[in-house]
């Protein structure tokens, strides 16, 4: 399995900016799509009609945040089961943290920044 398309659904056009960096520096050599909140993460998955195979979500979000993203994405059938959701936010909570297991989808919980460790857990489940 590789790794073809990852969406960033982030708040702050800088920290998709140097996530875009640091994939790259990494060599994940793939389509990397931003949106801006959960909502826009929903309207660009039922829009575009594509799977992205990772999903780098922000918790702390206008307009729709993280878990709200994560409620409303596992209640659509359409979306793809194969998708892997990667946390990936500046919240230190503990109980931000337990809220992910909720999601069988969530396959990581980091704190930002991405980091090469962080790139190297991802790219494991695509062996």
């Amino acid at each position: 399995m590789s790794l073809n398309k990852i969406l960033l659904v982030d708040d702050s056009p800088p920290s998709n900016f140097l996530n875009k960096i640091i994939l790259k520096e990494n060599d994940v050599n793939c389509l990397v799509d931003e949106v801006y909140d959960g909502e826009m993460a929903l309207n660009y998955l039922i829009k575009s009609g594509e799977c992205p195979d990772v999903i780098l979500l922000d918790v702390n979000m206008p307009v729709m945040d993280g878990f709200t993203f994560l409620d409303e994405y596992n209640r659509n059938d359409n979306f793809c089961d194969e998708t892997k959701v990667f946390v990936l936010s500046s919240s230190i909570a503990d109980e931000d943290r337990a809220e992910t297991s909720k999601y069988s989808n969530v396959k990581g919980y980091f704190e930002k920044p991405l980091t090469e460790a962080h790139i190297k857990s991802i790219l494991s489940l695509f062996q």
